[in-house]
C-alpha cells in the first residue's frame, strides 16, 4: 500500500470521529489517534479495504464531515463501510479503548489435561448423554 497524506489522515480523523464520536466515558476515534501509525497497521492488515477507503477520503475531502459521511453512505456504501471498518477496528486495538472497556487482549491460556471441563462439571454434557444418539441419515439423492 502506498503511504497515506497527511490530508488523507486529517480527513479520516474526521470521518471516524462522525463515526466513533466521544461518548459515556469513551474517546472520540481522532483521540486515540486512530489516523496515525494504526491507520497504516490496518490497512497493512486489510490491504483490500485501500481502494474503496481511499475512494471514500476522495470523496469526502474539503466537506463538513457529517455530511461527507452522510453522502457517501448514500453514494458509495463500500466506500463508507471500508472506512469504518478501518476506524473501528483500528479503535478497538489501540491501548487506550482496551484499557477503558477491560480487554487485556488476547491471553496466553494453556489448558490443564487434568482439570474437568466446565461443561462436564456444569451437568451441560450430561443432557446430551441422557437424551442418547440423534442420528438422522441422510437421505439418497
Amino acid at each position: 500500500m502506498t503511504t497515506v497524506s497527511n490530508e488523507e489522515r486529517a480527513v479520516f480523523a474526521e470521518l471516524a470521529d462522525v463515526l466513533i464520536p466521544a461518548a459515556e466515558g469513551m474517546p472520540a476515534a481522532s483521540d486515540v489517534d486512530v489516523q496515525g501509525a494504526m491507520l497504516d497497521h490496518i490497512l497493512g492488515l486489510r490491504p483490500d479495504l485501500a481502494e474503496a477507503f481511499r475512494r471514500g477520503l476522495s470523496a469526502a475531502a474539503g466537506k463538513p464531515p457529517a455530511d461527507a459521511a452522510e453522502a457517501l453512505n448514500r453514494d458509495d456504501a463500500e466506500a463508507l463501510g471500508a472506512i469504518g471498518i478501518v476506524a473501528s477496528a483500528g479503535y478497538y486495538m489501540t491501548p487506550a479503548v482496551r484499557e477503558v472497556i477491560g480487554y487485556p487482549g488476547q491471553e496466553n491460556r494453556p489448558a490443564d489435561p487434568d482439570e474437568t471441563p466446565e461443561y462436564v462439571a456444569n451437568g451441560m454434557l450430561q443432557q446430551v448423554i441422557d437424551r442418547g444418539p440423534i442420528f438422522v441419515p441422510t437421505p439418497e439423492a
